[in-house]
């Protein structure tokens, strides 16, 4: 038996027929619907038909389980023949000429038929469109025939068999005025590759390739950010838990925590980051966009790259509001001036002395932000900010971590810290227009909602 040429040759002859019996070409219409390509195909698949996931070869079309392409990838048919196939006899695995099967040892594939994967209260009468529709859903099918008016079916290839002289004299159940096969034989028809596959795939990879861009410099910013938060965290956790300014330690840790979900967040992201780099890749190693399996291969991937762009956008979501938290954006130059060291309304006396505080937080902790920024990010949270803590390392890369309150409750500040020198200065700071004119010393009546609970004067430095 004969394989008939592949599809590229035949679609390259599309302008004519080859007349066996005459040995000339006679002229067949190429029926095209380039205007569908790219889109979404309506059939309604029946999942419990035969043979329903594939592999993305050729060997084994329509015996491996297939997934039928969503997305419409051939964009054309014409007529090639009237055959009595041998694919419809003895090609046929599933369907009521299964008991005649013969090409398990020999190429493994199987024709397809529409009424075995169509649902039933989706299927039409068969036209040549219908068939069509149909088979360019299928994964590896390079063409599709028509028996007796209404069998549809598609197949790899297809193989002519000794036969008489009846002819493709059946009309279609849905189009009378065009002949679907005969009683015996199929009209073959070829079906053309969608010219945008290779187009469509590039766009894909385009996009994937600038988000992956997008997400390494968002990863990046956000690790740098978590590191900065985790090193300062750990290490002044250590120096006031040492003095015993547990409100200072507390923060320390509630920075170390933010920093490690940060870094997670970023790890996820950096992680499809990562995925979308390999589609990329798997994309430009694609080539020969005319061969069904390259278009198979390109489909999978950009499926796989609209999966990883999903996913890609909603992580970058997440770490964007992760990252805004530890960073917040629009410092206003000289905020910190609406703001004056919480000691001024406790103890004059304390003013210019480092000191601590601790309370009910607004925000997350926050790094990388001069005094201005951190005053910023508390008039942001206008209705509930009433001060923040800031921490800087006295050098010219020094870190800064801050922390906002809606109410404070204890704090600590150190005389002894004039001549030490130290490499951390710590202020905390309370809104001038919160407290003007009051008090937030401790009330031991405890009326006064606004004072602190306690206050601690240490005679030291931390």
């Amino acid at each position: 038996m004969k394989v008939v040429l592949a599809l590229s040759l035949i679609v390259a002859a599309s302008a004519g027929f080859l007349d066996a019996k005459h040995e000339h070409i006679v002229s067949m219409p190429m029926h095209q619907y380039k205007q569908d390509c790219g889109s979404e195909t309506h059939l309604h698949f029946n999942p419990d038909g035969p043979a329903f996931l594939q592999h993305d070869n050729v060997p084994g079309a329509g015996v491996d389980k297939f997934t039928p392409f969503k997305t419409v990838l051939k964009d054309g048919f014409l007529q090639v023949d009237c055959v009595k196939d041998y694919m419809y006899y003895r090609g046929d695995k599933f369907g009521d000429n299964k008991h005649d099967y013969k090409l398990g040892p020999v190429s493994n594939v199987s024709i397809v038929h529409y009424e075995a994967h169509v649902k039933k209260e989706d299927q039409v009468e068969m036209t040549q469109k219908v068939c069509f529709e149909f088979c360019r859903t299928v994964p590896n099918m390079g063409f599709f025939g028509i028996v007796n008016g209404r069998g549809c079916y598609c197949t790899p290839y297809f193989t002519p068999m000794e036969s008489d002289s009846s002819q493709c004299d059946a009309v279609c159940e849905g189009e009378k005025t065009l002949m679907c096969g005969g009683k015996s034989k199929s009209s073959v028809f070829a079906m053309h590759m969608c010219a945008s596959t290779q187009e469509d795939l590039g766009t894909r990879s385009g996009t994937a390739g600038s988000m992956k861009a997008s997400m390494d410099a968002k990863v990046k910013t956000a690790k740098g950010l978590s590191g900065d938060m985790q090193s300062m965290g750990a290490k002044l956790q250590k120096t006031f838990g040492a003095v015993g300014d547990s409100g200072a330690s507390g923060l320390m840790q509630d920075a170390k925590v933010f920093a490690g979900a940060l870094v997670h967040k970023a790890e996820d992201a950096g992680a499809v980051a990562d995925k979308l780099g390999a589609l990329v890749k798997s994309a430009n190693g694609l080539n020969g966009f005319t061969d069904p399996a390259t278009v198979t291969k390109a489909e999978r991937v950009m499926e796989d790259i609209d999966e990883t762009v999903a996913q890609g956008e909603a992580v970058t979501d997440e770490l964007d509001g992760l990252t805004s938290l530890a960073q917040p954006s629009g410092t206003a130059a000289g905020a910190a001036k609406q703001y004056k060291e919480v000691m001024y309304f406790v103890d004059k006396e304390g003013v210019g002395m480092p000191s601590s505080c601790s309370g009910d937080k607004v925000a997350e902790p926050i790094t990388g932000l001069s005094q201005d920024g951190c005053a910023s990010a508390c008039d942001a949270n206008i209705h509930s900010c009433v001060g923040f803590q800031y921490f800087t390392e006295v050098k010219a890369d020094g870190k800064q971590l801050c922390f906002l309150f809606s109410k404070f409750s204890t704090a600590f500040y150190y005389t002894g810290c004039e001549k030490k020198g130290n490499p951390v200065e710590a202020t905390c700071f309370a809104k001038l227009s919160k407290f003007e004119g009051t008090t937030l010393k401790p009330d031991g009546s405890g009326k006064c909602a606004q004072c602190f609970k306690k206050v601690t004067k240490a005679d030291r430095c931390y």
